[in-house]
C-alpha cells in the first residue's frame, strides 16, 4: 500500500539525515485526501488519498512526491548539512518554503 511506502520512504530518509549532519531535520508523511464533488446516482463517494513526504528544519519545509522523496533517499550523503540537503530538494525543481 502506498501509506507503507510513504513511511518507509521518510523513516529511511531521517535516519540517513540523523547519521549525517543534518541531525534535527524531520522527515515525516503528508496525506491529503479527496472526494469527488459529485458521484453517478446510488453510488458511494470514493475518497481518493495521496501521500507525501514532509521535509523540514527549524527554517524551511519542502513536500515531496513519494518518487522524489525515494530519490533524494538515494541521494543522502553522510556529509550533507542542512543547506546541502535543501540545495538537493531544489535541484528537483521542488518548491522550499520559509518558516520563520
Amino acid at each position: 500500500m502506498l501509506v507503507d511506502d510513504a513511511r518507509e520512504i521518510a523513516t529511511a530518509i531521517e535516519e540517513r539525515l540523523n547519521a549525517s549532519a543534518c541531525q534535527g531535520v524531520k522527515a515525516t508523511v503528508k496525506a491529503e485526501q479527496m472526494s469527488p464533488k459529485s458521484v453517478p446516482s446510488g453510488a458511494g463517494r470514493p475518497t481518493f488519498t495521496n501521500y507525501y513526504i514532509q521535509i523540514g528544519d527549524d527554517a524551511r519545509i519542502a513536500t515531496l512526491t513519494l518518487g522524489e522523496g525515494a530519490e533524494l533517499r538515494d541521494d543522502i550523503e553522510p556529509d550533507w548539512n542542512p543547506d546541502r540537503l535543501f540545495d538537493a530538494i531544489r535541484a528537483m525543481d521542488v518548491s522550499v518554503e520559509q518558516t520563520t
